[in-house]
């Protein structure tokens, strides 16, 4: 692969970690984050504190996409996905079923990992 390719690869993840983080720190209705969070089991100051570190490492993870590259970030990556996606799946499997592909859209994104 190009280092053109590699670049638009960590540029391309970089804004999905950046991006994600910055919506939930408050852009889309906390409201609507703490039902959830609540789905799954997580309330309370529980609730704030995992909206907050996830968004907070969304953010961190894209910045270190952009400034740290890594294997062992790509890794950590994955392995966060991955969580996201059981979790998900077990609370929340209608995401499965979504017409916009919440979900579906990890395969893609773990590929992408995969490759760099």
């Amino acid at each position: 692969m190009q280092s053109t390719d590699i670049r638009l690869m960590r540029y391309s993840l970089a804004v999905v970690w950046i991006v994600t983080g910055i919506l939930s720190l408050g852009i889309y209705p906390q409201e609507d984050s703490f039902a959830l969070l609540a789905r799954i089991g997580i309330e309370g100051t529980a609730a704030s504190a995992a909206l907050y570190l996830g968004s907070t490492a969304d953010i961190v993870l894209g910045l270190m996409t952009l400034f740290a590259p890594s294997k062992r970030l790509w890794i950590a990556q994955a392995l966060l996905v991955l969580i996201y996606t059981v979790v998900i799946s077990i609370y929340l499997p209608e995401f499965w079923l979504h017409p916009f592909g919440p979900i579906l859209k990890n395969i893609p994104f773990l590929t992408l990992l995969w490759l760099l």
